[in-house]
């Protein structure tokens, strides 16, 4: 939950003017490690709980109920992520700027347009008893962890000098809405928005939204095998820079991304699949999930294991701290994981505003603008206050965010009353796929691709969330206002969402690909080019006889097939320049992006130069320029991109593919992959060095295979620049795999394995904190069984809950 770079000054001025003593205090520091054995009164509890925390402190909590068991699990959260919880807070609450200062006031005044907290108290209020008992008893737990809290608070509370805030059922609510608004895709589709509207219509064709042919769905439409790009002509292509005359490109919106705060909480990338039993070693179902998303010290999930006798629940997996439940795991019965659904779950809508914008259109008379006032208490600075005009549509979003000149409203699910809290409950206790299916029913926010297997052999997938009906209105541009004058129809009903089961293949997977064919445009458009979902489709219709290490190994595969659809024109740009050696060492180069490879460091710096040659004049420097918009230019063999606008040359696709190739090899002076490709896990206030030094709150960094496209992802902010010389190794990405999970599903004895880049524990100064980051990277696994007697096997610690007497 990294908050801008620009905050580490505003960190360090706090440090220096709280004069924080830190040095020599690590061994009072230490005490706010709270104890994982002994005991504890909790006020609340009807009968005592039992928690038992495994080596890796994986915590086993048995409790008599499910109101017992969420107050403990509340309170383990609170001991073992008081500060996570703490953060998670303020960015719903957009209070960041009272702990960060300055730098932090624009996601503040994002998050108050978006009234994310507004909204999770509206669906508080909507939700019926059953669903807020999880909720309120979480709560309850958090706030008598805070009330019994043994020693300091942890480090983070000592530097910033605050107190750790009341928790709150509506403040569970709104970690699914800061997900849900990450994963809605309007930063990209507003970068998209503000690209078209500077560059002339001749480069459009390029941005437009599609799907391969040669991408697999979900849902496993017929594909078209064919992988390779054309064959080059090997004749020049140019544009004369008479092509562009009338452009008149739109000054860019510059300035920081308020959204980037908000970043980890985002699935953008996922990986998940099934194989039923004809083609696994035991003839039991097999599941794999990793989630993709920015990297965090301490990480965004937490491994638990869950029990509730009175209500048969038992249950294992990830939770985020702050929410109740475990949010993907396996139970008894069934076995489930998330991916992002690549859903448009919101719209621009184009306002009609009148001269003083004081008025909008509304049908066909003048409506003046709803106004709030909202007041920013800003550390060191004082209060800022910040006027939130909407329309019957939703916000201005571009009184925060602008884009091209427009106003544009916001017409955002996260606004509605839907979200997960009815859903996580039936399906952590579901007994059958049936049952399962059905408590997705309820899963409304944020939208994900869930794909999930029963103990029995059955293979399923269904698409969770709230599909917007838009009445014929295009998602993929700003809509005018008079299209939807009073917002969307509606939603399409639970019923007749997306699912698809008991597939012929006996495998599913899902990468972030579309569902179906017949759904683009219907789900949603802006998919990223399916490399990762081919590679796994490919290679699950050969598995036979796969077991848990199958599994494992294909969540680490780094094959890349982007590599295989563009190697014919690098090794031509290689031969070109007159490096053979470079052209045969690529020819025979498996395609591996490993650790070792110095191809791998060749191609990734040529493709980045190229892409940055291609449209960094047209976009000076940023903007919105996908892998599928370099993938057209490639494929057509040059286009109107090509040509250097700012030169009075007229080049070609061979030139600049020869000038990338010429520029890689200079920067990658010969260095394998594992010496320039590096990851990390970020703390926020690890961006002031004197405290990373002090408390080591990043985790890291440490080399990793995989790159662009690969089932084993990088970080795409590395590629988030068109400026050439941004993409100069050594880098150190900040996103990837959040954890792995495999589960396996023998009816008796179902089996989870899991392991985090980080650790369990979210205090710096406890071993757990980062005890799994050296098992990271080669694929190491932690079995987490469902039987509590197993688990008291591999018990180090024993802490018991005892009810407190309330008299």
């Amino acid at each position: 939950m990294t908050p801008p770079r620009t905050l580490s000054a505003a960190i360090a001025a706090v440090v220096i003017a709280g004069g924080i003593a830190v040095t020599g205090g690590t061994f009072f520091l230490r005490l706010s490690i709270q104890p994982r054995g002994g005991n504890v009164d909790v006020a609340g509890l009807d009968e005592a709980v039992f928690i038992g925390y495994d080596d890796h402190a994986i915590p086993t909590i048995s409790a008599a109920n499910e109101d017992d068991l969420f107050r403990a699990q509340g309170f383990v959260h609170a001991s073992e992520r008081l500060w996570q919880l703490e953060l998670f807070q303020r960015i719903a609450g957009g209070t960041l700027a009272e702990i960060f200062g300055a730098p932090a006031v624009d996601t503040d005044r994002l998050i108050r347009t978006l009234d994310l907290a507004g909204a999770a108290r509206a669906e508080l209020d909507g939700l019926d008893p059953e669903s807020r008992r999880p909720l309120e008893a979480f709560a309850a737990g958090v706030n008598e962890r805070i009330r019994t809290w043994r020693g300091p608070l942890p480090p983070e509370f000592l530097i910033l000098g605050i107190r750790p805030q009341p928790w709150s059922p509506e403040a569970s609510l709104a970690i699914g809405r800061i997900m849900a608004l990450d994963l809605s895709g309007w930063r990209s589709e507003l970068s998209r928005i503000a690209a078209m509207a500077r560059i002339p219509s001749s480069l459009h064709p390029e941005l437009a939204l599609e799907y391969p042919q040669w991408g697999p769905t979900i849902m496993q439409d017929p594909r078209d095998d064919e992988l390779a790009l054309p064959p080059a002509t090997g004749a020049p292509v140019g544009f004369a820079a008479g092509d562009l005359a009338g452009a008149a490109p739109e000054t860019p919106f510059a300035g920081w991304d308020p959204l980037e705060t908000l970043a980890s909480f985002g699935l953008h990338s996922s990986n998940s699949w099934a194989l039923g039993g004809s083609r696994t070693a035991d003839g039991h179902p097999l599941l794999a999930n990793d989630m993709h998303l920015s990297l965090r010290a301490p990480s965004t999930w937490y491994l638990n294991a869950l029990h509730a006798e009175a209500e048969d629940l038992h249950v294992a997996g990830l939770s985020i701290p702050g929410v109740p439940g475990v949010v993907v795991g396996f139970n008894r019965t069934v076995a489930w994981g998330f991916t992002n659904a690549m859903v448009d779950g919101g719209d621009f809508v184009v306002e009609g505003v009148n001269l003083d914008g004081s008025m909008y259109r509304l049908g066909d008379d003048w409506a003046p603008f709803e106004t709030r006032r909202e007041t920013i208490e800003v550390r060191g600075e004082g209060p800022v206050e910040h006027t939130v005009r909407s329309t019957a549509r939703g916000p201005v979003i571009t009184d925060v965010v602008p884009s091209a000149g427009l106003t544009l409203s916001l017409l955002w699910v996260g606004r509605e009353r839907r979200g997960a809290a009815p859903a996580l409950p039936r399906m952590n206790r579901a007994r059958s796929a049936d049952e399962f299916e059905r408590a997705l029913a309820s899963f409304q926010l944020p939208h994900q691709n869930v794909i999930f297997v029963s103990a029995d052999g059955e293979l399923r997938y269904r698409l969770a969330g709230s599909l917007p009906l838009r009445d014929g209105a295009d998602p993929v541009e700003p809509i005018p206002f008079e299209v939807l004058p009073a917002g969307w129809p509606g939603f399409v009903a639970p019923e007749d969402m997306p699912a698809f089961r008991a597939p012929a293949t006996d495998y599913l997977a899902s990468a972030n690909n579309l569902q179906s064919r017949a759904l683009f445009g219907v789900v949603g458009t802006r998919y990223y080019l399916p490399f990762r979902a081919r590679r796994i489709d490919d290679v699950l219709r050969e598995a036979r006889d796969w077991t848990v290490e199958d599994m494992v190994a294909l969540q680490l595969d780094s094959r890349s097939l982007w590599a295989e659809r563009l190697r014919p024109r690098a090794v031509s740009a290689a031969e070109r320049i007159g490096r053979d050696d470079v052209a045969d060492a690529l020819r025979s180069w498996d395609l591996d992006v490993s650790l070792d490879s110095r191809e791998a460091t060749w191609f990734h710096l040529w493709t980045y130069r190229l892409r940055a040659a291609i449209a960094a004049d047209e976009l000076d420097g940023a903007g919105y320029f996908p892998d599928a918009a370099l993938d057209r230019v490639l494929a057509s063999g040059g286009s109107v991109w090509v040509d250097d606008v700012r030169t009075g040359a007229v080049e070609s696709l061979e030139q600049l593919e020869e000038a990338a190739m010429s520029d890689a090899l200079d920067l990658a002076d010969d260095r394998v992959w594992g010496a320039v490709h590096f990851e990390r896990s970020e703390h926020p206030l690890g961006q002031l060095a004197v405290l990373d030094r002090l408390f080591r709150f990043n985790t890291g960094p440490y080399p990793v295979a995989g790159g662009r496209s690969t089932v084993r992802p990088d970080d795409p902010a590395l590629w988030s620049s068109l400026d050439s010389a941004a993409f100069e190794p050594p880098f150190t990405g900040s996103f990837g795999p959040s954890q792995r999970f495999v589960a396996r599903m023998n009816p008796d004895r179902p089996l989870g394995y899991f392991y985090l880049p980080t650790g369990q524990a979210g205090n710096p100064l406890d071993p757990r904190y980062r005890s799994m980051v050296h098992g990271w990277p080669g694929g190491a696994m932690i079995e987490i069984p469902l039987d509590p007697s197993e688990a008291e096997d591999a018990e180090r610690w024993r802490l018991e809950l005892r009810p407190a007497d309330d008299s």
